[in-house]
């Protein structure tokens, strides 16, 4: 019996195996059969009293269309995310919140105005950076009211330029007041330069040469300058009389008026150099640019060029006066302040 059940045991184990599945099988049958009948049961009792399904549900409905349209993530304007929150500069020791507070980090900056451009306030020198390589520094665009993130937007160019005392090119016109002569049944006033000047008389050549010139004339050799009044005066001292006549001269170009005392039998006679601004040199340097030079005469035009060549702006250099270079650009005008440690080329409102 041993030896059969030994040859024989997997077979044997095969057997009982598939008498189990059949004996489960037929179960599952019968239960089967018997909740059908329930079923059925329940629907005729529902029928019979009426009773209302049950409202099948919607949650499903709900997270698929979540999951096809999903919520849109706006960031919060302090610059937090979800999982981290918004940095925090240490100064001094101290944390510092950068949207409390009134106090710039980086003056005269506001905090929100870095964070609403999305600028790093952490980068301590981020006043002096360009970050889309117009030429110009964050500082620049801020004040010039421009966004530095936005490519096609640009500080006006002219503010890149600046100049100093020694690169204006002067003229020094010293003119003696001599004595008056009637000539043709008018008066005429004598002149003499105290350095030479051009003598439309010579092929002009400058020379010292004495000018007559009647009222409302110019000198020969200094255009701008115009004869408009004559003003005969005397003066009594220590009972001499003296002759101190005054001669006034316009400068027909920057609109001053010049007086001058004549020169012999007057103690109060004082040689008045007339200075005339011929050009300037203005220095012009784009942040990431090497500088240029350009010499711009008055009442002319020159141009400007962005770093990208995007944008050309046409100037005319109108006036030089102590507020600085006056500059018009389509009947719009500004001035360029001389250039020191304090001062910055800024526009005339």
């Amino acid at each position: 019996m041993n030896d059969f059940l030994k040859r024989y045991y997997q077979w044997i184990a095969l057997g009982l195996a598939a008498v189990a599945a059949l004996g489960t099988a037929a179960y599952l049958i019968m239960q089967s059969l018997g909740l059908q009948d329930s079923l059925t049961a329940l629907s005729v009792a529902t029928k019979a009293t009426k009773s209302p399904a049950p409202a099948p549900s919607t949650d499903a409905v709900k997270a698929l269309e979540q999951i096809k349209n999903p919520v849109a993530w706006i960031p919060r304007e302090d610059g937090a995310s979800v999982l981290v929150s918004r940095p925090y500069i240490l100064k001094n020791g101290e944390l510092i919140d950068p949207m409390k507070g009134d106090a710039p980090l980086f003056p005269p900056v506001p905090n929100k105005w870095l964070i609403e451009h999305q600028l790093d306030y952490t980068d301590m020198n981020i006043l002096e950076r360009d970050p889309k390589h117009k030429g110009f520094t964050v500082k620049e665009e801020f004040l010039a009211g421009t966004d530095p993130n936005n490519p096609n937007q640009y500080p006006p160019l002219y503010t890149k330029l600046i100049y100093g005392e020694a690169d204006m090119r002067k003229s020094a016109y010293t003119m003696d007041f001599i004595d008056t002569e009637d000539e043709d049944g008018g008066t005429k006033y004598e002149l003499r330069p105290l350095q030479p000047i051009p003598n439309p008389a010579k092929g002009s050549r400058p020379d010292l040469a004495t000018r007559t010139v009647a009222k409302g004339e110019s000198i020969p050799g200094a255009p701008f300058l115009q004869i408009v009044d004559f003003q005969p005066k005397k003066k009594t001292i220590n009972d001499t009389e003296y002759d101190v006549s005054e001669l006034s001269l316009k400068n027909t170009i920057t609109g001053e008026t010049i007086t001058l005392i004549k020169k012999y039998g007057s103690h109060e006679y004082k040689a008045q150099p007339i200075e005339m601004i011929e050009s300037v040199t203005f220095h012009y340097q784009l942040t990431g640019a090497p500088e240029q030079t350009i010499n711009v005469q008055r009442d002319t035009e020159f141009s400007l060029r962005s770093l990208d060549n995007k944008v050309t702006e046409t100037y005319r250099l109108k006036d030089f006066s102590s507020e600085g270079i006056h500059l018009e650009k389509n009947g719009k005008p500004f001035v360029v302040k001389e250039h020191n440690s304090s001062a910055t080329p800024s526009p005339t409102p």
